[in-house]
């Protein structure tokens, strides 16, 4: 239009800043974020497991035994098949049970997993079998099960402290059923699930229901990103089942045979501390 003036190029830059809009913040989504994750589980099934080139082993003890004063533990090692993330991966885990009264491989159970993981959603979900094969004299009994799980970022970074919370819930029969219907026969389900907490990066606070009692304590890394990791703690800390709290601790390795850079996720182990 003629006799109007033209605002200038340092007038056009200061009206873009003013108007611009901010884009959406973007969180980077990576294997580390649920490898990192604090572990939901102290003895019911996790909603993680382990994919092609995965390999896990460990031990575990328990302070005593369930309406006994014995001490006992066990021994455990897995590996996994597919891509959790493309499509579904396969946890195969190998138990042996009562090792510390037992000879080791005497009493065992063979248990399968089924996963999947979406990394958009920080999701996890599985289903699967305990004890599908068993030898010896065990009395665990074979266990179906379904659970699902969700990653919390709580703090921007996260790795700092009280940064990420993980949580699961699920339902099963078998050991997850409460006591009084284990003993009563009654075919029925029960639901489990778990809280994990990381205080600091190498420390995360868990509480778990397991279907029949609370197990709660706290599981470690001492050398991050080596693949080792610790736990310690109580099962049947609020007396609901068995005749009071029992001290449990386990020790594990696990790697992945393509990348040397995981670190293995507590409740993987969970067998080989379960008490029968």
């Amino acid at each position: 239009m003629a006799g109007t003036a033209r605002p200038s190029a340092t007038h056009l830059d200061s009206l873009r800043r003013i108007y611009r809009v901010q884009p959406a913040p973007v969180q980077q989504i990576t294997v580390a974020t649920f490898l990192g994750a604090p572990g939901s589980s102290l003895g019911s099934p996790a909603a993680s497991g382990a994919g092609g080139g995965d390999y896990f082993m460990g031990a575990g003890f328990q302070g005593r035994t369930r309406y006994t004063s014995r001490p006992d533990g066990g021994l455990g090692v897995g590996t996994g098949f597919g891509d959790p993330e493309g499509g579904l991966a396969l946890e195969v885990a190998l138990t042996s049970f009562s090792s510390v009264r037992h000879a080791p491989m005497s009493i065992g159970g063979l248990s399968f997993k089924i996963h999947h993981r979406d990394p958009q959603h920080l999701l996890l979900f599985s289903a699967g079998i305990e004890n599908a094969i068993t030898w010896g004299n065990t009395d665990g009994g074979t266990s179906v099960f379904g659970t699902m799980g969700r990653v919390f970022i709580l703090r921007p970074a996260e790795d700092a402290p009280l940064g990420v919370l993980t949580a699961s819930i699920g339902i099963g029969n078998g050991r997850f059923r409460p006591e009084a219907d284990v003993r009563a026969h009654r075919s029925t389900v029960g639901v489990f699930g778990g809280l994990g907490l990381r205080l600091i990066p190498a420390v995360a606070a868990v509480a778990d229901w397991t279907g029949q009692d609370l197990d709660a304590g706290l599981t470690f890394t001492p050398f991050p990103g080596r693949g080792i990791v610790g736990s310690i703690g109580f099962a049947d800390a609020t007396r609901h089942a068995g005749n009071g709290p029992r001290f449990i601790m386990s020790i594990g390795y696990g790697f992945n045979a393509h990348r040397d850079n995981r670190t293995l996720s507590p409740e993987d182990l969970h067998a080989v501390y379960r008490s029968p």
